[in-house]
């Protein structure tokens, strides 16, 4: 019998009515709730042009819908048929795939852009200018469909595949009550749900239409594991309103991302947005429960890494008044750097800088483990 199949369909999941029922998990209260329809959506850019779908205050919560895992679009194949195909246990009709595949269908591309991450934005914050900065809170993100896929791309990565090849995708089937994937027979992957972009709108520098694809100043495509449920992301703001925009939904990723893709899915993402007045960032920051992590990002990775250990220089002066004459031997011995992607055109390396060495800071950090 087919692992994920006996593992999903008969043990741990339901379908019903084209819905999947997984393990239940409380959502936390929110204010707002940006359903994925293609008025809602854009399609591998971050549009300059493209108004507002919703205006919200400093300290408002907003439920997304994003899609993703649309499989069956590179084999130009049916949807349901492709589900069946690979033993994925929903349908067509759930409503996470019937919004998947109208927004692919019917959302506006600019500026020639037909394919890339599904985005859904932009969200303006009242109030929010340039030289301020936004706290994204992530209350939640979770899957909203039992799978994934992890493509391989030729060009992107390891040298691995000639650049005429692009092999079929794998597909991941996930146990949602478990909280892993279901690889091949006795490899369980554990769930790590994140959102791969999270962007305000690019700088002018970086034209109207700034693909999605390469991170930035204004985060976006980091591609960052560590952005799970309760963890932070401080982005610089480089327009009035900031302009939010999500998507890029995964499952779990490693440290490198290094076939180019991560479990690829369609997620629920909740998240609280806090304006700092005044607080300008050199660029993007992530806090989470046990490290505050200082972002490296160039298309050279020697720069990535020297930009992640001077962002790490820049916030330790912060905290605790250091120089770089005492944050580099520091660094040395008590806080790795990390790849996190070498795949997006500008690589990534992330500082992961432990709180615990800091005997004396204050906890008081909104999330606890």
């Amino acid at each position: 019998m087919d692992y994920s199949i006996a593992a999903v369909v008969l043990r741990r999941c339901c379908v019903i009515a084209g819905l999947w029922c997984g393990a239940a998990i409380a959502e936390p209260a929110y204010d707002h709730h940006v359903k994925l329809t293609p008025e809602n959506s854009a399609i591998g850019n971050f549009p300059a042009q493209k108004q507002p779908i919703l205006t919200i205050r400093s300290g408002d919560t907003v439920k997304f819908d994003t899609g993703g895992g649309a499989g069956w679009q590179r084999s130009k194949t049916d949807p349901d048929a492709w589900l069946k195909e690979h033993h994925v246990p929903i349908t067509a009709d759930a409503a996470p795939v019937r919004e998947t595949i109208e927004v692919l269908e019917k959302t506006e591309r600019y500026a020639g852009i037909e394919g890339g991450h599904l985005l859904v934005g932009p969200v303006a914050i009242e109030d929010a200018m340039p030289g301020d900065s936004i706290e994204v809170r992530v209350l939640l993100v979770e899957p909203r469909i039992p799978y994934g896929t992890t493509g391989r791309t030729p060009g992107r990565g390891l040298k691995q595949l000639p650049e005429d090849q692009r092999p079929p995708a794998k597909v991941t089937v996930l146990d949602l009550e478990r909280d892993v994937g279901l690889f091949a027979p006795g490899v369980e992957v554990p769930l790590g749900p994140f959102m791969g972009v999270m962007a305000l709108l690019p700088p002018e520098v970086d034209g109207p239409n700034r693909r999605s694809g390469p991170p930035g100043l204004f985060a976006g495509n980091l591609d960052l594991k560590e952005l799970t449920t309760g963890s932070t992301l401080y982005i610089p703001v480089f327009h009035p309103g900031g302009l939010f925009y999500t998507g890029d939904a995964h499952a779990a990723q490693g440290d490198g991302e290094i076939s180019g893709t991560a479990i690829e899915t369609a997620n629920t993402a909740i998240l609280q947005f806090v304006l700092h007045k005044g607080k300008t960032l050199s660029a993007p920051r992530v806090e989470t429960a046990t490290h505050y992590i200082a972002i490296g990002l160039d298309p050279d990775l020697d720069n990535a890494m020297q930009m992640a250990y001077d962002q790490t220089v820049e916030w330790l002066a912060e905290l605790k008044g250091f120089d770089s004459l005492t944050t580099t031997p520091l660094a040395s011995i008590g806080i790795d750097y990390r790849i996190t992607q070498i795949v997006d055109g500008t690589k990534g390396v992330h500082a992961m800088i432990p709180k615990k060495l800091f005997i004396d800071h204050p906890d008081e950090y909104w999330y606890r483990p």
